[in-house]
């Protein structure tokens, strides 16, 4: 059969979703590298700070903190690719990862901005009461986003009430793949859940034939139950899969 693929609008709203499982990518000899230089600058910052004599002490740890973060950032954007990501031209690395629910980006901009100055204007480095809240800023950056560096595979949502058998129960997998980013979804939603037209706030997804072993090809969605469809679509535009993007960096955080 040849592939017939249409086009669907899924509605991303998963507040009465249930997580069923998941699983996680391992990180690679590369990963743990990254990982460790980035630890290894906010180790060198934090005692830097801690046995501060002068306004050099100040002027290293800021340095170093800005290390580490950009560090951080480099590896990040190794596994997901940032520039793919439309909304990433207007609001930078950081912007991207606030709007995904990672972070919040503010005193990491400032912190930026500080180092700049401070290595490009010679301006005068920030107190070593400032320095020593930068220290803890960074270090919850690092932190915060340590499981990002093992990314999610795949998350299984339950929807509805009952059991299983039960007319108004649905389970959905997530499958990610981040470079290029491609989010696969496959499973039973609820009727409700899907849209033939466009809604404001759903995600157009393009579904495919289902392949089953015993019954072959299956168009999708098709109705298994009075209150379920099976569905066998994907998302890989950059610019829709932030939903599902955050349901996956949630199940981590």
């Amino acid at each position: 059969m040849g592939e017939k693929r249409k086009s669907w609008w899924f509605c991303v709203d998963f507040a009465d979703a249930s997580l069923d499982g998941s699983s996680r990518e391992g990180m690679g000899g590369k990963g743990v590298d990254l990982k460790r230089r980035a630890d290894s600058s906010f180790i060198h910052a934090e005692y830097r700070i801690k046995n501060h004599l002068n306004r050099f002490d100040r002027i290293d740890a800021v340095l170093a903190l800005k290390r580490a973060m950009q560090t951080r950032l480099d590896h990040l954007n190794a596994i997901y690719n940032f520039k793919q990501y439309p909304q990433c031209r207007d609001q930078g690395w950081l912007g991207l990862l606030e709007s995904w629910g990672v972070i919040r980006q503010r005193m990491l901009r400032r912190m930026r901005q500080l180092r700049n100055a401070v290595e490009h204007d010679n301006a005068e480095p920030p107190s070593l009461e400032e320095c020593q809240d930068y220290c803890e800023v960074v270090w919850w950056f690092l932190r915060g986003t340590s499981p990002l560096l093992a990314p999610v595979k795949d998350v299984s949502l339950v929807f509805g009430n009952g059991s299983e058998t039960s007319p108004r129960h649905a389970g959905l997998s997530l499958d990610f793949c981040y470079d290029p980013v491609t989010v696969d979804l496959w499973g039973h939603v609820l009727p409700e859940m899907l849209s033939d037209s466009p809604i404001d706030g759903w995600v157009q997804v393009q579904t495919q034939p289902h392949r089953w072993a015993s019954d072959g090809d299956l168009e999708t969605p098709s109705r298994v139950r009075p209150g379920a469809l099976c569905i066998d679509a994907n998302v890989s535009d950059p610019g829709l899969v932030g939903p599902f993007l955050e349901i996956a960096f949630k199940e981590l955080l």
